[in-house]
């Protein structure tokens, strides 16, 4: 059994770092695995500087799990450099649009399908770099641009929140399905909807911690998520 946590924006400003580290305190009485499918902070730039207490808490947290379950974080639009910085703290971290396990399994956070939004994909390409992540370990007062970076975050896309691309969902769904994936868990979008294809594989789109402080227990075999509150994981 796995728990999937996605789009948790965690912050003090936002007051619910609490609740997100008395769930990682219920979770480790479990004996589940765990996957973050990104946007876990409302900003993580993994740079020295710029990391902040919360973030080191996690990242002790994950180094001591990680020893007790499989612990797998994916990168969101709202984390940085964390795959090249942070990869020892998980069992596997990755800063790809996906990552697919040996079971046939794709955890995709979301941010790269919808091929319209050029706006997102342009401000992505600019500041997901080496050139980018130079610049900013060396700016003198760079942590003070985080503010402007959270905004940039903000206005790229804001013509395509307030409408699901299920278009796009779907395309990306049915070419991935052509290549041997069976399942499909993401995040990103802020819903909760399960699609199924006319050969029974499925795609999970999971609703965002930030909102319902929900997470999805994933069963494998046969494929099967179930939607509760951390609070119903014991």
């Amino acid at each position: 059994m796995m728990i999937i946590v996605t789009d948790a924006h965690v912050s003090k400003a936002r007051g619910n770092d609490t609740a997100f580290y008395k769930m990682l305190a219920s979770i480790e009485k479990t004996g589940h695995d765990l996957v973050f499918l990104g946007d876990i902070f409302d900003l993580w730039i993994a740079l020295p500087r710029y990391e902040t207490d919360i973030q080191h808490n996690f990242i002790s947290w994950c180094r001591e799990q990680k020893k007790h379950r499989t612990i797998g974080f994916l990168e969101g639009n709202h984390e940085y450099y964390l795959a090249n910085q942070r990869a020892g703290a998980f069992t596997w971290c990755s800063n790809d649009a996906w990552w697919r396990d040996d079971g046939g399994t794709l955890y995709v956070h979301g941010d790269q399908i919808n091929r319209q939004d050029k706006n997102y994909l342009r401000f992505r390409k600019l500041s997901k770099n080496r050139i980018a992540k130079y610049i900013l370990r060396g700016l003198p007062f760079g942590p003070k641009i985080t503010d402007s970076l959270k905004k940039g975050l903000k206005h790229t896309n804001q013509q395509y929140r307030l409408q699901l691309p299920w278009d796009e969902i779907i395309l990306f769904a049915d070419n991935r399905f052509a290549e041997g994936v069976e399942t499909i868990v993401m995040g990103h979008f802020h819903q909760e909807y399960c699609y199924r294809n006319q050969d029974s594989k499925k795609i999970y789109l999971l609703p965002d911690w930030l909102g319902t402080q929900k997470v999805a227990l994933f069963q494998k075999d046969p494929a099967d998520i179930s939607i509760r509150h951390w609070q119903a994981l014991l």
